[in-house]
């Protein structure tokens, strides 16, 4: 019962990842049309990182048994609007590395939705969806390391959305309730990877604000 009442929980705190993610999208709207260069804030790595961190936890949620709906479906409307996101990133840089991830994170759905079909899965899928857990921890490291290094370089903000950032934060706090409700031997890569996201997106989160306070400031010394 506990189980299915933090999974609720869990669920509806993920929510706040699509409002975060459809901020971002509209966001990209917004300054397409204001500023020609606002979207090169946005580190490719970084979103090509977090949807494949959305995935693992998608296809962690369909190889485990009973099958996770609160975290397959979840996984599901993230892995769509973050891949919109991608698509206009490749849209605006249109370099062959952009139209590889978008590919590359359209087919991944695709099999995701297929392998839907033949699970429960045996013993070595469930391994290989814990190790791709981990790899994927290493990559949302280092792509929200990108991140932080792309905003301090360019000393902009840009079309990077703090609502996603935020959001993303209380999401993966909730995971993190979520995941110690489940057998530690099950739910250990759920908790590292939520874990490192935590520490990450939050040092990206501060240093947007950092830059939007000096951004502020100039304003003001200009008028």
């Amino acid at each position: 019962m506990f189980y299915h009442i933090m999974g609720l929980v869990s669920a509806a705190f993920f929510l706040l990842t699509w409002l975060g993610l459809y901020a971002q999208i509209k966001a990209m709207n917004k300054y397409e049309h204001l500023c020609s260069d606002a979207n090169n804030s946005l580190s490719l790595n970084q979103f090509g990182s977090s949807y494949f961190a959305f995935f693992s936890i998608f296809l962690f949620g369909i190889s485990v048994e009973p099958f996770n709906h609160y975290l397959v479906w979840t996984r599901c409307g993230a892995l769509l609007l973050t891949l919109i996101i991608l698509y206009k990133i490749w849209a605006q840089r249109r370099t062959s590395l952009t139209a590889l991830v978008t590919v590359v994170a359209g087919l991944s759905l695709m099999a995701g939705f297929v392998s839907m079909y033949f699970r429960p899965f045996p013993t070595l899928a469930q391994f290989g969806a814990n190790a791709l857990m981990l790899v994927v921890t290493v990559i949302l490291f280092q792509g929200t390391l990108h991140q932080w290094v792309v905003l301090h370089r360019r000393q902009k903000v840009g079309s990077l959305s703090a609502t996603l950032f935020k959001n993303i934060l209380i999401k993966d706090v909730s995971t993190l309730m979520f995941g110690l409700t489940m057998p530690l031997s099950q739910s250990w890569p759920l908790l590292i990877l939520n874990g490192t996201s935590v520490v990450m997106r939050g040092a990206v989160l501060i240093q947007m604000q950092i830059l939007k306070r000096r951004e502020e400031r100039g304003v003001v010394e200009i008028s």
